[in-house]
């Protein structure tokens, strides 16, 4: 390959990478910010269950998105399956889903919860005199959003969108399974030149373009997220009382619900529907019989239990010892490098990560992938724990300095009880990220170290879409069954805590 045709093929996955994570940032702004105005200011039946969807694109691995769409979106999906059937059609009317609109809307609305949550907390705490003043003075409802909310909302809704660029800039699952020949990413083109080819220079540059670009939105996230708590854009409301959908607003709220049923919500369904049906249509459970009696289930299943478990434990407990020095030695967040160290990991890719850590040991093994799973996971564990953290009033935390005998004291009896919550949190989310993590596996090829995410991953290319849908309910059946624990123990600890309150130093 020469030089202008490798740099022209490179500048195309480039262009392709930049511009799908673009578009999908711009479908999750359209419609996280429709889902932020209703939750924040509406009240409507499902509001809570909608709000708690923030944690789906964390704790949801995108090979059950992706294992979704092609069940629901797929050419022999439900939704062709049901239109050929139903106005006798030859061949399959819905076929967006394996191109660049696929891959765009699969991102977006898998992604569209960040911009949700981000936007939501900063509605609700938006300070009402502004806007009311500007209602007395004959502004309609519109103009108001336009010349005063809006600027409010724009730092949390600048925040997201570098969040939701990020994650679609690095997917790679979901790009590998709906881009058509032609088409690919940096991160696929890296995959590509590590793995198959062995072209390791290439594989050099295309790491380290992709991790310029991706530094430079995660600096421009950290300058951005200081610049606004340095201005005090972090509002506190007063009362605030939600309204039921307006008449005017109706539309919008069918339109948007509408909207993420069909690509939100029907794909997960589908994926049960196709784990719990027969090539025939027929209900039957002979697919979980076929899965369960494959080889490397069970193996792949104890393997995912195992790395999961200790790549919880290890993110938890780093993201904990750093969340305490930050809440002991800056809490104000005056330390730029100390803010800005645990955005570093996000502007490295899996392929990236696996990459070099393959390179530096030539042979994937176990402890090598638990090691890559906590470096890429901590900062999710601290983002869960320092927000916990970070209301602790100052006083306590001075008082519990000079009374205390050692600083272990301070993180045993304030700290750990205080952060309690999050540490759970941040447990049951690094759980489900390293347990549907099919990226780094497939990158660092541990030998006979296969996990749940991989061995579905494979059936999926091999087409055994039923039987891939059907490992997909049990790896979704155990990240839920490990949230479910982690929140009991969330509860169980606020219980506790409540008892020995009082005597805490």
């Amino acid at each position: 390959m020469t030089f202008s045709s490798d740099f022209q093929q490179l500048l195309s996955a480039g262009a392709f990478t930049v511009a799908e994570a673009f578009c999908s940032t711009l479908v999750a702004l359209a419609v996280g910010i429709p889902a932020a105005f209703f939750t924040a200011n509406r009240r409507f039946w499902g509001r809570r269950f909608l709000l708690s969807l923030s944690s789906v694109p964390l704790c949801v691995p995108p090979l059950l998105i992706a294992l979704g769409y092609v069940s629901f979106f797929g050419m022999s999906g439900t939704l062709n399956t049901v239109l050929m059937s139903a106005f006798s059609l030859e061949r399959p009317p819905v076929s967006f889903l394996y191109s660049f609109a696929g891959i765009v809307v699969a991102q977006g609305f898998y992604n569209f919860p960040i911009v949700m949550s981000g936007v939501h907390d900063s509605w609700s705490a938006l300070p009402r005199p502004q806007s009311d003043a500007a209602r007395l003075l004959g502004a309609g409802e519109f103009r108001v959003f336009r010349t005063v909310t809006f600027w409010q909302l724009l730092p949390s809704v600048v925040s997201s969108s570098m969040l939701v660029f990020l994650y679609s800039f690095f997917s790679f699952l979901i790009v590998l399974l709906f881009g058509r020949v032609g088409s690919s990413t940096l991160e696929v083109e890296l995959f590509k030149a590590a793995r198959a080819s062995l072209d390791f220079s290439r594989a050099y540059k295309i790491a380290a373009i992709e991790t310029s670009v991706a530094l430079f939105v995660v600096f421009s996230y950290a300058f951005l997220a200081r610049k606004s708590n340095s201005r005090g854009i972090s509002f506190v409301s007063g009362t605030f009382r939600r309204g039921k959908i307006r008449a005017q607003e109706f539309p919008l709220a069918v339109a948007f619900f509408l909207l993420v049923a069909l690509f939100f919500f029907a794909p997960l369904f589908s994926i049960a529907v196709s784990a719990l049906t027969s090539s025939r249509g027929e209900f039957t459970l002979s697919v979980f019989a076929r899965v369960f009696s494959m080889k490397g289930f069970f193996p792949s299943l104890v393997n995912t239990v195992f790395a999961a478990l200790f790549t919880g434990i290890c993110s938890t407990l780093v993201a904990f010892l750093y969340a305490s020095l930050v809440r002991t030695v800056d809490s104000r967040g005056k330390s730029a490098v100390l803010s800005v160290l645990p955005m570093v990991p996000m502007a490295l890719s899996s392929v990236v990560v696996g990459f070099f850590l393959t390179l530096a040991v030539r042979r994937g093994n176990p402890a090598l992938l638990v090691v890559a799973q906590v470096f890429l996971g901590w900062p999710v564990a601290f983002r869960c724990i320092y927000a916990e953290l970070s209301r602790l009033p100052q006083e306590t935390v001075e008082s519990a300095l000079v009374f205390s005998s050692s600083p272990f004291v301070l993180v045993r009896k304030i700290y750990i009880p205080s952060s309690w919550r999050g540490i759970m949190s941040a447990a049951g989310f690094c759980f489900a990220i390293s347990a549907g993590d099919a990226t780094l596996p497939l990158v660092m090829a541990v030998p006979h170290f296969d996990t749940l995410s991989l061995f579905t991953y494979r059936l999926a290319g091999s087409y055994r879409y039923h039987e891939s849908c059907a490992c997909g309910i049990v790896l979704g059946g155990m990240c839920m069954a490990v949230f479910a624990l982690s929140n009991w123990l969330k509860a169980r600890g606020g219980t506790i805590r409540k008892k020995r309150s009082g005597g805490i130093i």
